[in-house]
């Protein structure tokens, strides 16, 4: 027993020394803890792959708005001054934040920022994975409703039937032999766009440039077409159309239409025209090639005419 005390006796020092001791003035504070975030989505996991976290110190100017937008990852801000509105499209949600106040922000959902009188200054905290990206650009429906949209997309939707024979006209120069380069044929076919851009309103280089970015987005998906039956060893045995009765018609006729597609955007296009083409091009989910032949065909759209 003696030999138990004294043992103990030893042991209590050791003990002391190794229990945290409080330090004096040190204060903590639980800012923000949450399952969900502010709009009640609730967080279902954290991203696969090498752990990255991120922190940001944001400043946004007074009586400014941010782009729709949305993150693929959990994050959290906190607010060091100023006020922040932070809103769903329509409005349909918000939360107002003050100086000192947290919020748990949305993944995936679709959102934006506004400032008041004041400028806000917060920190941000993403808990993501290497090279995931902290937030994207958003679409809603109500850029879509943006005044010059509908002249964008019927000029987007000209411009995709003109790309659809591409493969028709890749099939006749592979059963003739004829390359995709025809210098002649485009000189043709731009001195006679060129003569038709004064009826629509239209420079002529603004026609030419257009049209020059139809005739090499056609050919990229020529070429394509092309390279993909050489590797298989052959062509598709599906019907042809004649290259001088059917597809050079049809060329010329969506000539008209693209034209008059082209003016009516110039008269009247978004405001953030490059932006919005490139969404409008996105949500059409073309394949690979026919995605890359659109960007290509619409390189120029949103230059001002000449």
């Amino acid at each position: 027993m003696m030999r138990f005390l004294a043992l103990l006796s030893l042991l209590i020092p050791l003990v002391a020394c190794a229990a945290p001791t409080p330090h004096s003035g040190i204060e903590s504070r639980v800012l923000l803890r949450s399952t969900q975030a502010w709009d009640g989505s609730p967080y279902t996991r954290y991203p696969d792959g090498q752990p990255e976290l991120t922190l940001l110190k944001i400043r946004i100017p007074a009586h400014t708005t941010l782009d729709w937008h949305r993150h693929p990852i959990p994050n959290a801000a906190y607010l060091l001054s100023g006020e922040l509105l932070v809103e769903t499209p329509g409005g349909a949600q918000q939360t107002r934040l003050k100086a000192g106040d947290a919020v748990a922000e949305m993944v995936d959902g679709i959102h934006r920022g506004k400032t008041g009188s004041q400028p806000a200054e917060l920190m941000v905290f993403y808990a993501g994975s290497e090279s995931m990206p902290l937030s994207l650009a958003a679409t809603t429906d109500e850029e879509f409703q943006e005044p010059g949209t509908e002249a964008l997309q019927a000029l987007l939707d000209s411009i995709e039937q003109r790309l659809e024979l591409a493969e028709a006209v890749a099939l006749n120069k592979w059963d003739t032999g004829q390359p995709v380069h025809a210098a002649s044929r485009e000189r043709q076919v731009l001195a006679n766009a060129r003569s038709l851009a004064a009826q629509h309103g239209l420079s002529e280089q603004r026609v030419d440039d257009f049209f020059a970015d139809q005739i090499e987005a056609n050919k990229l998906l020529q070429y394509s077409a092309l390279t993909r039956w050489l590797a298989e060893g052959g062509a598709p045995s599906i019907p042809r159309m004649d290259l001088a009765t059917q597809l050079r018609p049809r060329l010329d006729a969506l000539q008209g239409e693209l034209l008059e597609n082209l003016a009516a955007l110039d008269v009247a296009r978004p405001a953030h025209c490059p932006r919005m083409t490139s969404r409008l091009i996105e949500q059409r989910k073309l394949g690979p090639q026919r995605n890359l032949a659109l960007i290509r065909a619409s390189a120029q759209l949103c230059n001002p005419q000449p």
